[in-house]
């Protein structure tokens, strides 16, 4: 291949590398705010419910939400970096 045709695909191949990141970058914030309401729903309900044991539930539930919530903006903030 000459010179001009290796510089055309290596653009396209960055250019793909490059719209996969932003992809991967737009589906991990849509589920961040997924994350996010449901936390917020839980938060508001584990006041209300009455039984203990249920509360103890909701409440580990949203731990693991917390975590994966802080998890998923530790990963948006270093592909947003790189």
């Amino acid at each position: 291949m000459k010179r001009k045709k290796l510089l055309q695909a290596l653009s396209e191949l960055l250019g793909q590398k490059k719209s996969k990141k932003l992809k991967h970058l737009d589906e991990l914030k849509t589920l961040l705010a997924k994350l996010e309401v449901k936390r917020i729903e839980l938060k508001e309900k584990i006041p209300l419910e009455k039984n203990k044991r249920k509360r103890k539930r909701l409440g580990k539930e949203l731990e693991v939400i917390d975590a994966q919530h802080a998890k998923g903006l530790k990963n948006l903030q270093k592909l947003e970096n790189s």
